[in-house]
């Protein structure tokens, strides 16, 4: 279903389509910094030119916005002096469901925090919270894998076998927080993403695989890419029976001193509730503001 440019929600609230510059201008300024984006031209770059945005209006008077299309609503701000959510989510939840496929699901993504309970009070259940963390580059210390381990640098010749101890790893039913599908062929789909765009030396030089010579089994993971300019741990996983050798710990500082030469910080994502979440604390990484996505059951697809 293709919306129109204009809707009334009620007698008070519309919703009407918005110029994507002055969208994002607004956006940027009344939201977060989330992701620590690193300038001002770089926030304001992050919609696609077919983004579904929206300005809010209460009264004929813009007070916010939003990115709605059936079955999903994002990028949900609002302006001050107007901070009254609430009165803005009941008929923004009714056009939602209006506009839906009934036989789909209905998502909210990156809700802040102050925002969620007002999600929560109108039947929105959370499905993932998750936040970006940031630290300086630094140089530590040359790390030491023990006779037991070999470090090399990972080739996309390895994928199959990286995709294979990712996937393994990710199935740890203690673990929490892989942001997709977690099958062998969606670990090597990405994986060949990964290496097809990230070819500088700096990034191969700060990713690493440790195998258990041994064995000849990878035991653990760093990837390193780029993202808006900037590095972004873009996999980073031990094998269960391998996390109380420090693996993780060494993998991040070594990427962090190689990083140093070329950049200043380093970022990554987490989910709120995976136990790395706490060993990024002790290497320093600086918490953003965590987001969360809701979804709506079907039983309360109705008022």
């Amino acid at each position: 279903m293709a919306l129109n440019s204009h809707y009334v929600l009620d007698n008070e609230i519309e919703i009407v389509k918005a110029d994507l510059k002055e969208f994002a201008i607004h956006y940027t300024t009344y939201r977060e910094n989330i992701f620590f984006r690193q300038s001002w031209e770089r926030r304001i770059s992050i919609f696609a030119e077919d983004a579904p945005c929206y300005w809010i209006t209460f009264k004929n008077r813009r007070i916010g916005g939003v990115c709605i299309e059936p079955n999903l609503l994002s990028s949900f701000f609002l302006e001050t002096p107007f901070q009254d959510i609430l009165r803005v989510l009941i008929p923004l939840k009714k056009f939602l469901i209006h506009c839906s496929d009934p036989s789909k699901p209905i998502e909210a993504f990156g809700i802040l925090p102050y925002e969620t309970e007002h999600f929560l009070r109108l039947g929105f259940l959370p499905s993932e919270s998750r936040r970006v963390m940031i630290r300086p580059t630094e140089i530590f210390e040359p790390q030491e894998w023990g006779e037991e381990f070999e470090a090399v640098a990972p080739g996309m010749d390895q994928i199959d076998r990286i995709a294979e101890m990712l996937h393994e790893s990710y199935s740890d039913i203690d673990r929490i927080g892989y942001p997709g599908d977690n099958t062998i062929d969606s670990q090597r789909t990405a994986l060949e993403y990964y290496f097809v765009h990230n070819q500088d030396e700096i990034l191969k030089s700060a990713s690493t695989i440790i195998y258990d010579k041994q064995h000849n089994n990878i035991v653990a993971v760093c990837l390193i890419s780029l993202w808006e300019d900037l590095p972004l741990v873009s996999n980073i996983a031990v094998m269960p029976q391998y996390r109380s050798r420090q693996l993780a710990t060494k993998l991040l500082k070594k990427a962090v001193t190689v990083l140093k030469e070329e950049y200043d910080v380093i970022r990554l994502f987490v989910t709120i509730g995976n136990s790395a979440e706490a060993l990024y604390y002790r290497l320093g990484f600086y918490p953003g503001l965590e987001q969360t996505t809701f979804h709506l059951p079907l039983r309360d697809r109705s008022f």
